[in-house]
Formats: C-alpha cells, structure tokens, sequence
C-alpha cells in the first residue's frame, strides 16, 4: 500500500533513540510504499531535543517537526506542568533549524490558567518571531481522567470573553505575521499546511498503530486498546489490537464529513459532498444548515459551506448539530 504522509505523535516520540525509530521505520518498509511520501512529522518536547539525535532523525527521512512550546512564559510552563522553559524553546528551535529541518510547526495555546490577555498575546508574538513554518494556536482542553483535570478547581482560568480576544485577536497577529488561517486552529506559510493532518479533515483514510491510536478506512473507524500488557497479548495471539470499532453509515457518515470539513476555512465543498454520498447537503441537513446562518454561523454560497468568524468562535457548538 502506498503512503503519502506519517505522523509520529501522541506521548512523547521525541524520546525515541534513532536506532528504535529506525526498527519501526524497517519494520513498515516490509509493507508500505514509501515512494510516494511526502510528508514525515516527529512531534518533540522541547527538553529532548539534541543536536545528534535530531541529526539523525533528519537522515532516517523525518522532513517535517511538530514542537510542544505551549507557551513562553515560564510561570505558566509551571502551571501547566510541563519540565522546558521559554529558554529551552529558543535553544531547541535553533538546533533542529541547524540540523537541516526546514519545515517546523509550533504548538501554542491560550486560555490558559493564571495568564493574562498581554502575556499571551506575548507567547504568540514570540512564536511568530521565531519564523516557523507554521504554527498550532489552540485552546486548553482539561480531558478527564488526566492529574490536570484533578487539580482543575484550584486553577484561575481566562474568562470565556478573554479567551474569545486572545484567539481572534491572535488571528490578526498570525495575519500580520504572513501566516494564513486554513483551520480553526492552524495557521501555515504558503504550502507548508499539515498534510498528514488535512486528511483527517478530508475525511481520508488513515491507520493508526500503537497505543489508543485510531484508524479510518471506508466506513470503519476503530481504536487500539490503551494497556501495554493487552496490546502484546493480542499481537502475539495473532489478533489485531483493537478495543473498539465502529461502522459509520447513514446520517452519521454524513454528518461526521460535514464537522470534519467544517474545521477548515474553505469550509464543505458541496460538490465532493455529492460525489461521495450521491445528494448535496441541503438535501440531508436543509434544517440545520437553515438554523445555522440564521444565528450567523454558516455561509452558504453555490459551491461551499462554511463557518463566519463568529461560527469559529462556536465551531463545537454549530458542528454538533450535524452528529
């Protein structure tokens, strides 16, 4: 099978030694084409990583780098928990640009807790100065279950109105800074969009290996069960990994295109709508789609639905009603 795009991510697989990442690379060779990839991103934390290292993941064809700054401002790298500092961000970026890595993306968020509107805004700016090649702005999420979501009342969270100004006016920083809003919360130069992740918002298939990884193929999602122990035991049991799956057929296909193709600023193409399921999405959806640009969430025109910047501020919201 021929693949065009792999993503390292999920965890931390920056702290792979090449030769571990060369194994599974060898591993794949034995039942992939390789010859038409394109695009290979390693997400790193910034602590990991070294000139050496990241030397040799460049050679073993990695081409495109995914860094967790999250923020740079060290009080709130506290907060947040994680072990880098501002420092080591500026540190970090200078030696994968100097081990030949010319497409960097950088992760950062808002709505943080115990940061103010200036010190964000702050964090972006910095961002942008580093000259990426794109750049990840996107809001805290507590998941549950996780020692963050634990300690969640005890933080001093942005109101949603601050939040709501760090993220539309850190869109018009990004502009400034000469990257183009493609998605709710990635902004890139021209050509250096995430191909790996714009399949997923396509609605493409994908594969996912490791632990609690997802896969997409036809009509079939699943997810690899998330214990170590149980993962093997399947493997060598000679099964597939698998802890779930679920068969998307009907309105639910339908509607899980139209919220995924949402997320992008060009919005749902109306004629790949019907070449794929054979209807528009006003034939199947005119009710929703109705109460959306009533409220001035949706743009509708003949080739195209899309979110208006108030429906960005509402993205959840307004895709729900599709699913």
């Amino acid at each position: 099978m021929p693949i065009k795009t792999i993503y390292f991510g999920g965890g931390t697989p920056s702290l792979m030694s090449p030769d571990q990442l060369y194994s599974v690379l060898n591993n794949l060779h034995q039942y992939f084409d390789f010859s038409s990839l394109v695009e290979f991103t390693l997400e790193a934390n910034p602590e990991t990583v070294e000139s050496v290292k990241f030397n040799e993941y460049h050679g073993l064809g990695i081409n495109r780098l995914s860094l967790g700054a999250q923020s740079f401002n060290d009080t709130t790298l506290n907060i947040l928990g994680r072990v880098h500092t501002a420092k080591k961000t500026y540190e970090a970026f200078e030696i994968v640009r100097k081990q030949g890595f010319n497409n960097i993306s950088v992760d950062l968020m808002f709505g943080l807790p115990g940061e103010s509107y200036s010190e964000n805004m702050r964090s972006l700016l910095e961002t942008i100065n580093l000259l990426p090649e794109h750049i990840s702005y996107y809001a805290l999420t507590i998941e549950r279950k996780t020692q963050f979501y634990k300690k969640r009342n005890q933080l001093t969270l942005p109101s949603d109105n601050t939040s709501a100004l760090e993220y539309t006016r850190g869109i018009n920083a990004l502009k400034k800074g000469g990257f183009t809003q493609y998605e709710i919360s990635n902004f890139a130069k021209a050509g250096f969009e995430s191909k790996h992740n714009l399949t997923y918002w396509h609605g493409l298939p994908y594969l996912g290996f490791g632990l609690g990884a997802a896969g997409f193929f036809g009509r079939k999602r699943w997810k690899n069960v998330s214990n170590l122990q149980l993962y093997f035991t399947k493997i060598e049991n000679k099964k597939l990994p698998i802890s779930s799956v679920e068969h998307l057929k009907g309105q639910r296909q339908k509607g899980e295109y139209i919220m995924t193709n949402l997320r992008l600023l060009k919005g749902v193409n109306k004629n790949g709508y019907y070449a794929r399921f054979g209807v528009f999405p006003s034939q199947d959806f005119q009710k929703e789609i109705n109460y959306l640009k009533e409220e001035h969430l949706l743009i509708e025109n003949p080739l195209f639905l899309k979110l208006t910047k108030k429906g960005l501020l509402f993205a959840n919201q307004a895709m729900q009603m599709f699913i």
